[in-house]
């Protein structure tokens, strides 16, 4: 199979689709692979390596895409829809529940478009977006701690607050919605911060497992809008953690209850490549990371890992390497026929749109 690795042109994207180590394999069964010079410069892997590999590097990004499958980190941009085809495989990033435009261009141009985050085992675990979310989370308390502060030259309008206190000093309280893998590990950091740390998960069971996995050093409480709008006046940072598979983020924030937080607190959106969980959230980029909403500073990066490009790109070829090899080795329909995962994880194939969560996301647009 020929196959493609784009370098990512998304705002502050660093991360790359395969590492060279993981292009020696699929080389070596055969497989024709294509970089985009400079593709993981931004991950600390030079032109030379993936030569070494056994790639062709190439420096238009036409050719990258002249290919049977196309892999990436991010969904393509506006200027990359002049490469989609009819029969072209690809297989990144989509959140289309987000990026309806993206959603009609695929269709439109009958591109086998593979997501990600759609691909679920059995127990309807998510193996590809795992390992972003986990970084994500720990990413968006580094964030969080960072803007919260205020200095004189009037970068940060945070509320200047030392988020662990210390003796005789008030620590921070954090606010997680969300007790899955983006909320579990921005807690962790939120911890080792100092911080007071409260999340909210709709599930029981969610909510004793995290009480397990953090022997009580956090307080956890069922979802309830009036228990949350009682603490947001309290609160100095509010992480969105709330995933739907494909679908639209839940929209359990309004203007009013951003409004009820503290001025100069923050809020944290990483469901924002979703579409967002609050009224007041509208994508932000590395470019321009935060905007003031109701006196609340609001940064909604939708790719937060990029932050941390090297180890971001090598936990997502270490999950995504298995499906890439099957897709290589099997051709897209004998390896999406037979692997439950990957059926999964197609969002439109052939101008149909085969996702049931990204369908219902798309007529909410």
């Amino acid at each position: 199979m020929k196959m493609g690795i784009p370098k990512e042109i998304k705002n502050g994207e660093f991360r790359v689709a395969l590492t060279p180590n993981r292009v020696t394999e699929l080389v070596n069964s055969g497989h024709q692979i294509y970089v985009e010079k400079s593709a993981g410069l931004g991950s600390g892997f030079s032109d030379s390596m993936y030569e070494a590999a056994g790639a062709v590097v190439l420096e238009r990004a036409i050719d990258i895409w002249n290919v049977d499958l196309v892999v990436k980190v991010k969904e393509p941009l506006p200027q990359e829809y002049q490469f989609l085809r009819p029969q072209l495989g690809l297989f990144t990033y989509l959140h289309l529940a987000g990026e309806p435009e993206l959603a009609n261009v695929l269709l439109k141009e009958n591109v086998r478009a593979i997501a990600y985050e759609t691909v679920a085992l059995p127990d309807r675990s998510l193996p590809l977006l795992a390992p972003m979310s986990q970084i994500a989370g720990r990413v968006a308390m580094l964030f969080a701690a960072h803007f919260l502060q205020k200095n004189c030259m009037g970068e940060f309008a945070g509320r200047g607050k030392l988020l662990g206190g210390i003796s005789g000093i008030e620590q921070g309280r954090v606010i997680i919605i969300g007790g899955g893998n983006v909320g579990r590990h921005a807690a962790q950091v939120a911890l080792g911060l100092g911080a007071e740390v409260v999340i909210f998960d709709q599930y029981e069971s969610c909510l004793m497992s995290l009480d397990k996995a953090f022997h009580g050093a956090l307080r956890t409480k069922l979802y309830r809008p009036e228990q949350l709008k009682k603490l947001l006046p309290t609160c100095d940072v509010l992480i969105g953690a709330v995933l739907v598979a494909g679908e639209h983020a839940p929209a359990l924030m309004s203007r009013e209850m951003i409004a009820s937080m503290q001025p100069g607190s923050l809020f944290v959106d990483v469901a924002i490549d979703q579409g967002g969980m609050s009224e007041t959230s509208r994508v932000t980029s590395y470019d321009q990371p935060t905007y003031i909403e109701e006196g609340v500073i609001h940064c909604c990066l939708p790719n937060l890992p990029a932050s941390v490009a090297q180890s971001s790109t090598e936990a997502l070829g270490f999950a995504t390497f298995p499906y890439i090899k099957a897709l290589a080795d099997k051709g897209l329909d004998i390896a999406i026929e037979e692997c439950s995962a990957l059926m999964s994880g197609v969002n439109t194939w052939d101008g149909i749109l085969k996702h049931e969560g990204v369908a219902k996301a798309l007529l909410r647009n």
